[in-house]
């Protein structure tokens, strides 16, 4: 159902502003949450259709209903004072689609996964003010019985605005999806009516700054605006880093997609090593990219990095309205890394000595710096952090389009979603006995970054499965080739790692 006068609900916090801009000005478009279910062969006969179940749209429905920010849409979204708008009624269909994928192979498949994820995020959302920001597309394997590791298989992908939820709700939207009653074996309908009716306005999750206490001192909000607004003339001269090229606001919005997978036991190996090194696998992460990268880039100087954090933890129990306490939502932070050209020339000197004992070890101290920032990071949370001044930003779009032409803060980001439950009822046994899918693997993607880093490395698993790095970046500013020597270099560390237990190299 349409309607020419929107009912407008709560005006856009900041982070959603934020978000709102890059979306109509097309250079960030959705975050794209890909989660592979597998099906027992005794009840996967619905997988050569080109319809969803009954059992997956009852269990949308059930997600859908209990989840405000999935039935809003945003109103004036090209200007500063975009709203959440209430949507009354919305058919199930025009938000799902699913598709049959031929293939001979599973690398086949999975090319064609990664083609899929890419395209999800280059689709810009329309008539958001009356039909809410999101969809899921299902695809299918077609390969008959040639294929036995896709038997049983599809991937979903759940596509979303980043002004109503962050890469985290994004994994939650699946475990809500996979734990849902109908989707479990329980109470499955026939049919399932595609028409949800919400005659009332939803209470909607407060706004990141209306949930969490950012306090912001003098010092720090002098030093930042300084930062960003002094005189170039009057500031020390920032170091060089690689970055790729400058910002193009111009360039075609065309996001490039990658996907390495590490085996549970090659996960358990590196967590394993993590936890005796004192350090977080997101950390470890970085550390190898910085490896690869001053390896593959022989002339960069030096480098600089990023980690969204979850602010989900810091919602304030006075000021945050319990109710919403497990709601889907944008609630984001984030901690800068800088690799000096010290270390830079460390690890190339150590590769160039053919030392491999050299280069590991600097790989473990380049993670317990990025591990030691983390902590700090989040020791300091919400006292001066940089989300508490986005509220000075008085234009978006404005600040957009001063950022055209400039560098690049960061060379890489490294996002880490976390790790998806299955249900408790859907072992295998539980599974064979009521026919549930589990997921198996779990896909998570930022688009192109056009004003951000260049490139991102995006992470997430399947408790007691996978863990999945996805690569994206915007073609024309990375190129292909660097990619796929970054990818070779991630496959090849965590191999390594397995098979000697203690290097990379």
């Amino acid at each position: 159902m349409t309607t020419t006068n929107p009912h407008l609900l709560r005006k856009l916090g900041d982070i959603e502003h934020f978000s709102s801009s890059r979306h109509h000005l097309g250079i960030y478009r959705c975050v794209t949450v890909t989660a592979r279910h597998q099906h027992p062969l005794t009840s996967s006969s619905h997988l050569a259709s080109t319809s969803p179940s009954p059992s997956f749209l009852a269990a949308l429905a059930h997600v859908v209903r209990s989840q405000p920010m999935l039935r809003v849409g945003i109103a004036a979204d090209d200007s500063n004072a975009a709203h959440f708008t209430h949507i009354p009624s919305l058919d199930l269909r025009a938000h799902v689609s699913v598709t049959l994928v031929p293939c001979r192979s599973a690398r086949e498949y999975e090319d064609r996964l990664a083609q899929q994820q890419g395209w999800e995020h280059d689709q810009k959302f329309t008539d958001i003010a009356e039909r809410p920001p999101w969809r899921i597309t299902i695809l299918r394997p077609s390969c008959g019985e040639d294929v036995p590791e896709l038997q049983g298989v599809e991937d979903i992908f759940f596509a979303f605005h980043h002004a109503i939820m962050d890469g985290t709700s994004g994994r939650l939207f699946h475990e809500m999806l996979l734990a849902a009653p109908s989707y479990q074996g329980s109470n499955t309908p026939a049919e399932v009516d595609p028409i949800l009716s919400f005659p009332d306005p939803p209470s909607l999750p407060e706004s990141q700054e209306q949930g969490i206490d950012f306090t912001l001192s003098w010092t720090y909000t002098l030093r930042t605006l300084w930062t960003e607004l002094g005189p170039a003339l009057l500031k020390p001269a920032k170091q060089p880093i690689w970055n790729a090229i400058p910002i193009d606001l111009s360039l075609p919005y065309s996001t490039r997609v990658k996907t390495i997978d590490y085996s549970p036991a090659q996960l358990s190996t590196l967590l394993a090593a993590c936890r005796s090194h004192a350090v977080t696998l997101t950390a470890l992460l970085h550390a190898l990219v910085l490896a690869s990268l001053a390896k593959r880039i022989p002339s960069a100087p030096a480098f600089a990095a990023a980690t969204p954090l979850s602010l989900r933890p810091y919602l304030s129990p006075k000021k945050s309205d319990p109710a919403h306490a497990s709601s889907l939502r944008c609630l984001v932070a984030g901690c800068s890394h800088e690799f000096s050209p010290e270390a830079v020339s460390a690890l190339r000197a150590a590769a160039a000595a053919d030392t491999d004992a050299d280069v590991t070890a600097l790989i473990w101290k380049n993670a317990q710096h990025v591990k030691a920032e983390l902590a700090q990071k989040l020791a300091r949370i919400p006292n001066d952090d940089v989300m508490g001044l986005l509220k000075y930003i008085g234009d978006w779009f404005a600040f957009w389009r001063g950022r055209d032409g400039k560098q690049r803060v960061d060379s890489w980001e490294i996002s880490n979603i976390g790790v998806l439950k299955n249900p408790s009822s859907s072992s295998s046994d539980a599974q064979e006995g009521t026919g549930a899918p589990r997921a198996t693997r779990l896909l998570f993607t930022n688009g192109a970054m056009v004003a951000g880093p260049p490139m991102g490395i995006n992470v997430a698993s399947v408790a007691g499965g996978k863990f999945t790095i996805g690569l994206s970046w915007q073609d024309r500013v990375v190129e292909e080739e660097l990619m796929e020597q970054l990818a070779e270099d991630l496959i090849s560390f965590a191999a390594r790692f397995e098979e000697t237990g203690d290097s990379f190299v």
